[in-house]
């Protein structure tokens, strides 16, 4: 009898504390929710300003060691970024520095380029938008 009984007390002892283990997982995941916006909302700091270059044209050689730069950069942050969509519009970006790098982008061609970049720049900005409240 006395082992039924002790069963039931811990039983009752145990049910706060399993009650507690739901509560705290909710609160870790708010946390890790929380730390998600924090990490996209540093990402698009980092990303609205460095997606926002244009390159000189007219300085075909600075044009291309600039945008060499940024487009690395931009990988790179694309590679930390959790958010896939906002990844995929880094790496669009990207994509486009890399065409005023290896010379593909000269003053002939700058000006289409320079919108079909801003475009996908917009795009950058709009995906951050949903996170900064811009």
């Amino acid at each position: 009898m006395r082992t039924g009984t002790q069963l039931i007390v811990a039983a009752a002892l145990a049910l706060p504390v399993l009650a507690g283990c739901g509560q705290l997982q909710e609160t870790q995941q708010q946390l890790d929710d929380a730390q998600q916006g924090l990490d996209k909302a540093t990402a698009c700091l980092d990303a609205l300003d460095v997606a926002g270059y244009t390159p000189n044209l007219a300085d075909v050689e600075q044009a291309q060691g600039d945008a060499r730069a940024k487009a690395d950069e931009i990988g790179a942050l694309a590679q930390r970024v959790g958010d896939t969509t906002l990844r995929d519009n880094l790496l669009d970006v990207q994509a486009s520095l890399e065409q005023v790098a290896t010379g593909q982008i000269d003053l002939r061609n700058g000006l289409n380029w320079s919108q079909r970049h801003l475009e996908k720049t917009t795009a950058v900005a709009t995906t951050c938008s949903d996170v900064t409240g811009g």
